[in-house]
């Protein structure tokens, strides 16, 4: 697993997100909370992610998957606290 890369993905796939809603983060705070509606919320990402770094996807295994999904659980979690 990469952390760093968990990570990155979860940028990747927020900024895919807020590009779509041209910026508005209005009914949710977070873009976690999209994302996690997608069909498939880590491949969202991990195709975000993709998009500028190709390269990258490959070191994407599956202990990776399940840290983005962690990640962006626990910042919907977060978000809903506030």
């Amino acid at each position: 697993m990469d952390i760093n890369l968990a990570f990155a993905c979860v940028g990747y796939g927020a900024v895919r997100m807020l590009k779509a809603r041209d910026f508005s983060t209005a009914p949710y705070a977070v873009p976690a909370n999209w994302i996690l509606q997608e069909s498939d919320p880590v491949q969202f990402c991990v195709e975000a992610m993709g998009d500028h770094h190709p390269d990258w996807v490959m070191g994407v295994d599956e202990e990776t998957r399940r840290a983005i999904h962690a990640r962006l659980k626990n910042e919907a979690m977060r978000a809903a606290r506030h």
